[in-house]
């Protein structure tokens, strides 16, 4: 069963703000989260605490799963430069 992958407004603004390798290697992890939405950990603590994230890149995405849509929560630079 595969899943929807809906973006907020705000974040998919952000997304198209990043350079091209930064989409890329956001997308590359998406490209299994639709058929594998509970792969990646859940955070325990802190401000996104309850989501599940992955870092790809020079960020982190954390989305949430709920019935069968992934929601696209907030991407998060992993590093200050």
């Amino acid at each position: 069963m595969t899943r929807e992958v809906l973006w907020t407004r705000a974040v998919w603004e952000l997304f198209e703000e990043l350079p091209k390798p930064d989409q890329d290697a956001i997308l590359d992890h998406l490209e299994y989260l639709p058929r594998f939405p509970h792969m990646y950990p859940v955070r325990i603590k802190g401000r996104f605490r309850r989501h599940r994230w992955f870092q790809a890149g020079n960020w982190l995405v954390y989305y949430r799963v709920v019935d069968r849509t992934v929601y696209i929560r907030e991407i998060w630079p992993a590093r200050i430069p």
